[in-house]
């Protein structure tokens, strides 16, 4: 099969058995009904849920990054998905499995280690006792690859908290709706995926031509490059631009919408001499929450690390101090962190989060099953049609775009 690797893993927490399951040779050409058939598969397995990769994602289409978290409900409504951008996608794909299935909940916590076409549950119990950043740097030191990608949970996933998040790597801002939770409730304390396989493309040199066209006409619509601060007013403040390092773009976008803040060192800094020298932002809805609650910028960007080394979800938490009619600041944040919570969940997208990024909830769900990044694609709009020469160069035939 061209762009995808033909098979996915189903992994039992309980017992800790995995076994492997082929897709039918068509699968890649469902563009972005792939994700129907990833629902089947769960509605076939109770309680499951499945981190998966688009039809697109590692391909030379811009902004072809993603991959999703996917967890079913008793209803339509009831159904979620979460974006997983950076580098996750990408590895995940590449480390030889469209998409995992994890089914039950482990009797000890541990990690699910992904690479080279083998997926396992790893028994960690010792790894509970550190936040989320130590937790992906267990992983990282463990299997001996700081190259490895990392969803972790922090110690209010432990308590399967409605307010907690996953943390991507080291930073918050995809998971908005419970999956950290999900993790917790399983004793799933983080998943590493780490990729060296290989994708193959029926026509490799006319799809990085027509791929490179769509990235040409993309250049008017996206406007100036300014890191997070193209998408977000709280980030062109002049107290937060002052703080900025450097932008990130994640794979294969040519527009980064993620800013790297310095608040323990000079910003201009390229040497890191401090442990913990800032923090890379792209939580749109944490940062135009925090900045309208009159916290300053290195105030913000403190109480960003510290949620993220919780695994707790930011709005959740400086709403919840805010509606006591207490005044948010670091201190208040940090207690209620300690004392985990109590901290009331959001209950509604928030303006600036992925989910977001189309009027049409639909389109969104479209966008990550076909692996493209919603918040760039959003920006440039999501046509189908130019974006379909550069697909079937890629799979050798039509996608059911």
């Amino acid at each position: 099969m061209q762009l995808v690797n033909g098979r996915y893993a189903v992994v039992d927490l309980a017992s800790g058995d995995v076994s492997e399951e082929g897709l039918p040779e068509d699968y890649a050409l469902s563009g972005p009904k792939v994700l129907d058939r990833i629902d089947d598969i769960l509605r076939g397995r109770d309680d499951a849920i499945a981190i998966g990769s688009g039809v697109l994602t590692a391909s030379f289409i811009p902004a072809a990054c993603a991959g999703f978290l996917r967890r079913l409900g008793d209803s339509p409504s009831a159904e979620r998905i979460c974006p997983l951008t950076g580098n996750l996608g990408v590895e995940m794909k590449l480390s030889g499995f469209d998409f995992i299935v994890l089914e039950n909940a482990a009797e000890e916590p541990g990690y699910l280690w992904v690479r080279d076409g083998i997926a396992e549950f790893v028994p960690s119990p010792g790894m509970s006792e550190r936040d989320s950043w130590g937790r992906t740097d267990a992983v990282r030191s463990e299997q001996g690859d700081r190259r490895i990608q990392v969803i972790s949970t922090g110690p209010w996933a432990d308590e399967a908290l409605p307010t907690s998040q996953l943390v991507m790597n080291y930073w918050g801002g995809e998971d908005k709706n419970g999956f950290a939770a999900e993790f917790g409730r399983r004793n799933l304390l983080a998943a590493a995926f780490r990729g060296m396989g290989e994708l193959e493309l029926d026509d490799p040199e006319g799809h990085f031509a027509s791929s490179n066209e769509l990235q040409k006409a993309h250049i008017s619509l996206l406007g100036r490059s300014s890191g997070l601060a193209a998408f977000s007013d709280a980030a062109s403040g002049d107290a937060l631009v002052q703080l900025r390092h450097r932008d990130v773009a994640c794979f294969g976008c040519p527009f980064p919408c993620r800013t790297f803040y310095k608040t323990a060192e000079d910003p201009k800094t390229m040497k890191l001499e401090n442990k913990e020298p800032g923090y890379l932002a792209y939580d749109i809805p944490a940062m135009d929450r925090m900045t309208a609650l009159g916290l300053s910028s290195r105030d913000l960007i403190s109480v960003m690390t510290k949620c993220a080394r919780h695994g707790a979800e930011p709005v959740s938490v400086v709403d919840s101090i805010a509606s006591r009619g207490s005044g948010v600041d670091v201190a208040t944040v940090e207690s209620l962190l300690e004392s985990r919570g109590p901290a009331s969940a959001v209950g509604r997208t928030l303006p600036g989060a992925f989910s977001a990024s189309f009027a049409d909830p639909e389109s969104f769900v479209h966008c990550l099953s076909l692996g493209l990044c919603p918040r760039y694609w959003a920006r440039v709009g999501f046509d189908l049609g130019p974006l379909s020469v550069a697909v079937e160069r890629a799979l050798g035939a039509a996608c059911q775009l």
